[in-house]
C-alpha cells in the first residue's frame, strides 16, 4: 500500500469552492517552506512525535487554496485536496509553477 493510500483524503468542510492544503504528516519534514511561503500565514509548525523538528499544520478555515506551499514542498508533504475529497492533479501544479516563477 503506498504511503498516499494511507493517508485518509477527507472532504473539506464547509461550503468551499477551491482546495485546501492538507500535510501528509509522514512526509512533513518540519522544515518551515511552506510556513515562509503561504501568503495568508494559515500554516504552523506543531510538535509531533514524528520528529524532532515538528510538522506543518494548516487553518482551513484561512486557507485559500493558492497551491503555492504545495509547489514549494521539496518532499511533497502538502497536497491540495478539492472540496469534492479528490486531489488536485500534478500537471495543474506545474502550470502554475511555471506562471509563479514567470516561465509563462
Amino acid at each position: 500500500m503506498a504511503l498516499e493510500d494511507q493517508s485518509p483524503l477527507k472532504k473539506v468542510v464547509g461550503a468551499r469552492k477551491r482546495a485546501a492544503a492538507r500535510v501528509i504528516s509522514e512526509l512533513c519534514t518540519g522544515c518551515r517552506i511552506c510556513v515562509q511561503t503561504c501568503p495568508t500565514s494559515c500554516i504552523t509548525i506543531v510538535e509531533s512525535d514524528l520528529n524532532y523538528t515538528g510538522i506543518a499544520e494548516v487553518d482551513e478555515h484561512r486557507c485559500t487554496g493558492c497551491n503555492i506551499c504545495a509547489i514549494d514542498c521539496p518532499w511533497d508533504g502538502v497536497n491540495m485536496i478539492n472540496p469534492d475529497g479528490s486531489r488536485k492533479d500534478q500537471a495543474e501544479y506545474e502550470r502554475q509553477l511555471k506562471r509563479l516563477r514567470g516561465y509563462q
